[in-house]
C-alpha cells in the first residue's frame, strides 16, 4: 500500500478493530498530556458486543499481518481459511481490507515487477511463475508484466550474465562456464535462446549485439 492517505487510514481502522475485540473505544488508550485520568470517556455500556465481531476480529488480523508485510487476496484469505474463520467473515473482512488498501493484488504485482524485473533483471516467465504461486489473477499479472515491454532483455541478460561470471571459481573452462551462465540466466526466467547467447556474449565468444 503506497498511498499514505490509505495507509493512515489503514493504521485508524486497525486500532478501531482491535478497540473492538476488547470491548472499548479506539481511543482508550490515548491521552493529551495533562489531561486527569477521570477526563477518559467510559466505554459505552455495548461496547463489549464489539468483541464478539468476528468480522472486526478478522480485519484486525489482516490488517496486522499485511502491515507486517505486502500480501496477496488469496495468502491473506488462507491465513484466514486456516484459522477456521467462515467464507462470509473472510469476505467482509477482505472487502474493507481492499477499500483500505491493505490488500491490493494490482499494486503487489507491480511492486513485485518493478523490484525483482526492473531492479533485479529476473526474467518475464520468472515473476509470471512467482506472482501465480502468491494467488495474483492473470489480468493483474499481465498489467505489471506490461511496464517491462520498454526493457532491453538482452542487455539486461548479458549484464547478469557478466556479474555471474565475476562471481564463479577460476581455472573452469569456457564450455562449462557458458553452460553455468547460461542455467543461471533461465533460472531466472530468460529464455533458453537469450540465456545461451548473453552468456556466450558474456564471456566474449561473439562479440556484443548492436
Amino acid at each position: 500500500m503506497s498511498d499514505p492517505g490509505r495507509r493512515a487510514a489503514a493504521e485508524a481502522a486497525l486500532r478501531a478493530a482491535e478497540a473492538a475485540t476488547q470491548g472499548r473505544p479506539p481511543d482508550a488508550d490515548h491521552q493529551e498530556p495533562g489531561e486527569p485520568q477521570e477526563s477518559r470517556k467510559a466505554p459505552p455500556a455495548d461496547a463489549a458486543a464489539g468483541g464478539d465481531d468476528p468480522v472486526a476480529k478478522a480485519l484486525a488480523f489482516v490488517l496486522r499481518s499485511t502491515r507486517q508485510r505486502p500480501q496477496s487476496e488469496a495468502e491473506v484469505a488462507k491465513k484466514l481459511r486456516d484459522r477456521e474463520w467462515g467464507a462470509d467473515v473472510i469476505d467482509a473482512a477482505l472487502a474493507r481490507a481492499r477499500d483500505l488498501g491493505a490488500v491490493d493484488d494490482g499494486a503487489l504485482a507491480r511492486a513485485w515487477v518493478e523490484d525483482r524485473g526492473r531492479r533485479r533483471g529476473f526474467g518475464a516467465a520468472r515473476l509470471r511463475e512467482e506472482l501465480r504461486r502468491r494467488g495474483i489473477s492473470d489480468a493483474d499479472v499481465d498489467a505489471a508484466l506490461a511496464s517491462l515491454a520498454d526493457r532491453d532483455d538482452h542487455s539486461v541478460a548479458v549484464d547478469l550474465a557478466r556479474r555471474r561470471h565475476r562471481q564463479l571459481p577460476g581455472g573452469l573452462d569456457t564450455t562449462t562456464v557458458v553452460r553455468r551462465l547460461a542455467g543461471y540466466l533461465v533460472r531466472r526466467g530468460h529464455p533458453r535462446g537469450l540465456a545461451e547467447r548473453a552468456a556466450r556474449e558474456a564471456v566474449g565468444l561473439i562479440e556484443e549485439r548492436d
